[in-house]
């Protein structure tokens, strides 16, 4: 009767343990998929941080482009105004007319030749989001930081 009673309990021990080592493994489980799913969570966080240091330095270009284009059309137009203003007959005239409003034609071109500009380089802007897409196509491949070459 102390055998069967050593043998039942035995064989519950040997249950508990077949049965702790099952949630063990599922557990196991569990932590490789969180630590899995938290390296793919780390990738596109790196290339999203890559893709906006890339958007920003493009803006940054841009916007020293714009900056310099602006420079060059005020000094050209105020050299063009300190050079010749009695030589130019239309000159002449529109100051004879009214001497503030050539100012304000002045300001009204160069706010169009900015809006101009803008609408042909904001093509070129979206042009980064479309690379992936295009590079599918047959471009050649660009990879950013962290990104494994397919």
């Amino acid at each position: 009767m102390k055998v069967a009673a050593a043998k039942a309990q035995v064989e519950a021990v040997r249950a508990s343990e077949n049965e702790s080592i099952k949630r063990l493994e599922t557990t196991q489980k569990e932590i490789d998929y969180m630590k899995t799913a938290t390296q793919e969570a780390l990738k596109k966080a790196e290339m999203a941080e890559a893709a906006k240091r890339a958007v920003e330095g493009e803006l940054r270009r841009w916007r020293e482009r714009e900056q310099k284009k602006a420079a060059e059309a005020a000094s050209r137009i105020l050299a063009e105004t300190q050079r010749s203003p009695q030589t130019s007959p239309q000159h002449y005239m529109i100051q004879k007319q009214n001497p503030p409003h050539t100012t304000v034609e002045v300001k009204k071109f160069e706010k169009e030749k900015v809006s101009v500009s803008k609408k042909v380089l904001l093509p070129n802007i979206s042009g980064i989001f479309h690379r992936k897409k295009n590079q599918v196509e047959g471009g050649s491949p660009s990879y950013l930081p962290g990104e494994n070459p397919v």
